[in-house]
This record gives C-alpha cells, structure tokens and sequence, in this order.
C-alpha cells in the first residue's frame, strides 16, 4: 500500500467540499450538468414543506441555477436517471451494472399471476400509444397493497419498473411518477450485461467499489464497505458486509484508490479518494462562498460517521421520527466556510417562509444566515421571511424580511 500522504482536519474538509460541489461559488450555469453528474448518485424524496424537496434544497446549495435545471437533467437529457431502492438519481451510464441492486425487493418477490400480465400488457400498449404516463391516468379494480390497497394498474406499473421494462421519465404537478417504455427512453438498459458472462462478477464488484468512492469522494474503508454494500444492496443474497469489508481491503492495497492520513484527528484515521478527484487538494484556503442550507439527505452527509468525524455534525433525518421523539421536522444543516455551524426548522406557508426552530453556533455569521435563508425562501416561492423560532433579537432581524 503507498505510504498515505499526510493531511490536516481542514485540508480533508475542503477537498470533500471542492469534491461535492460545496466550496467556493455556486456553480455557474454552464458548469452545473457536468457536476451534478459527477456527484453520481442525488436522493429523491417528496416531502415540501419547506417549498423545496430534498433534491431541490441539495441542487440550490451547489448551483447558481433555479431547481427546475435539475429536472431537465434528470427527465429532459436523462444524463441522470430515477432508480429504486431507495429512490436515487443516478448517473446513466451506471445503470447497467446498478439497475439490479437498485430494484424493490418487495415487488420482485410478489407473484405475478395471470391477471395481472394481462394488465402489464394493457398498461404497455397504453404507454406506448399515449407516452409517458402516470398512475392517475388508469381506472382499474383495487388489491391489496402500499399500505392498504393500490390500484391493480398501480401494481403493474411498479412490477414493470422493477423488471426494468419501464423507467420514470418525469413527474407530474403532484410529484407522481410518469413512466415511459425503457425500450424508447434508454434502449441500453433493455439488454444489461450477463451476469453469466466471463469476468462479469469481478468487473461487477470492481464497479461497486469505485462508485462508492465515487459517491463519497472521500471516505474511510469503512466507510466506503458500508456504501459498496448498499449500493449492491443489503437485502440481496451473497453480499453481507463482512464480505464487502474484505473486497474493499483488497481493491484499496491493490491500488484503486490513494490513501491520506488525517494528522491531526483522534486515531489519525486514513481516507480514501479516487485519482481522478486529486484536483480538490488544489482548493483555496480562502473560502468567500455564501452560507449554504444542505438538504436532509445531502451528499455530504451519505456518511453520517464521517460527517460527525469531520464537521462534528451529528445529523438525524426525523421527518419520519413520532413528533415526540424528535427534535426538528425537516432540518437544513448550516454550512459556513468549512463549518457546519447549525440547524434550520422552516416551513413554507402561503407566500412567507417561516423559521421555527434555529440551532446556531455563538460565532456564526448571523447576516450571511439571512442571506441564504431569504435565497432559499426565494427559490421556494415565498416573498418574505418570518421568524417563530426563540433567537436573539440580533440574529430574528438578520434574518427577517422582504424576499429581493
């Protein structure tokens, strides 16, 4: 194993950042398709109530473009491309080798009768007359299913997506997935590479490895083990984590990736990073960037371990979390430089953005705060800020305002 290069707590945090698209300024228009794909994996979740879903909150803390330019990526160039399970965005040419482990264990499991190939078969000459189409479209007899009962259409829009015979081509006013034949939307993915062909396992367990660090940019081995094992996906046969320790130890000394040692955290942890990301140690120290709300399931936290290690963020996504036990509802950490120096509770409601609870550290710039907060109510349509949340008087009147 080469001999890792030696690095301080700040020099690892900047070079994640560079990676991930968090340092410096937002990203200028023309540069924003490109880096988004390079961060190769982006968390789709539905809930709103701060006016911006996780993939919206995630893009507006990277790029200096409106939301609605992530989705042209995703469903208009189909650069990026909606997977299950969970639902992720993934850069296309991945999908190859992710689209299995990706698949929902439960539909694949589920039988399908007679009956319900015959309403396959319906939905895809559907489809194919009329385009991409969502659920609501079709009338049909319920069954069991979700958490109650779906429709039987439903049903077999979910199987035909796991059988990767139908893929998610864009969502309608609701957030509802339109589905378009994978035959004309991304005829590459019709025929994905044998897993009986000669070396397609080892091939196949190299992808993983890397696209984990890829993910992560910069990582632990274990923590890069934990995300080659979810993206093989956990529930799978023949992939516990044991083994997935033991591959990453072998691709790590055979030279996949180069090591650097943190000198100046507890334990002096060694972390990994691709060749190809080597650019990031060339990062300013000087960091002029604006205030950054990060979404719940951001990037930069794909590792939670790694967050508290470096960012000492101690992070919990409680929006599925009983009222009692939590905390917030939909926090937004709080990035400044290389610091995450709090949280953020809002909501949106009618044209004002409310902040209901705010965590702040003493010597956060509370100005620049406001400033992002009032950016972020802007993208999510509101036209002015309130605050609800027990702050100083001095941060409430940072923050406060008409949206410009």
């Amino acid at each position: 194993m080469t001999k890792p290069r030696p690095a301080s707590a700040s020099e690892l945090r900047r070079f994640l950042l560079d990676r991930q698209g968090l340092w410096g300024a937002f990203w200028p228009g023309a540069q924003a398709p490109a880096r988004a794909v390079d961060l190769a994996m982006w968390q789709i979740d539905s809930i709103r109530i701060t006016g911006l879903r996780n993939q919206e909150i995630a893009w507006a803390a990277r790029s200096a473009s409106a939301p609605s330019h992530f989705y042209d990526l995703l469903y208009g160039q189909s650069a990026l491309v909606e997977t299950h399970y969970p639902i992720f965005a993934t850069r296309r040419d991945w999908l190859a080798h992710i689209s299995e482990s990706l698949a929902d264990p439960a539909t694949l499991r589920s039988p399908v009768t007679r009956r319900l190939k015959k309403v396959m078969q319906e939905v895809e000459d559907h489809i194919r007359a009329n385009g991409p189409t969502g659920p609501g479209s079709f009338k049909s007899r319920r069954i069991v299913g979700g958490f109650n009962t779906i429709k039987e259409t439903t049903r077999a829009l979910e199987v035909m997506f796991a059988q990767r015979k139908l893929v998610v081509a864009g969502r309608d006013k609701n957030f509802q997935r339109l589905f378009d034949l994978t035959e004309r939307r991304l005829p590459e993915l019709v025929a994905p590479p044998s897993p009986r062909a000669k070396d397609w396992r080892k091939g196949y367990d190299d992808f993983l490895i890397r696209s984990a660090l890829h993910v992560l940019k910069l990582a632990t081995t274990e923590q890069i083990a934990q995300r080659t094992h979810h993206h093989y996906g956990p529930w799978r046969p023949g992939g516990g984590i044991k083994r997935w320790r033991e591959h990453v130890a072998h691709a790590l000394e055979s030279g996949v990736a180069i090591p650097v040692q943190a000198t100046d955290l507890p334990d002096q942890p060694v972390y990994w990073y691709l060749p190809e990301d080597e650019a990031g140690w060339n990062a300013p120290v000087a960091n002029d960037a604006p205030t950054r709300l990060l979404a719940p399931l951001d990037h930069l936290l794909y590792s939670r371990p790694r967050a508290k290690e470096l960012f000492d963020l101690d992070y919990k996504f409680e929006a599925y979390t009983p009222a009692h036990k939590r905390r917030f509802y939909f926090a937004l950490p709080v990035l400044q430089g290389e610091r995450a120096v709090g949280m953020v509770d809002g909501k949106l409601d009618g044209k004002t953005w409310w902040l209901r609870r705010l965590e702040l550290a003493e010597d956060a710039d509370a100005e620049q705060l406001g400033f992002a907060i009032r950016r972020f109510a802007a993208l999510a349509g509101a036209e002015q800020v309130g605050v609800r949340a027990r702050v100083p008087q001095r941060v409430k009147d940072a923050i406060k305002g008409k949206v410009k």
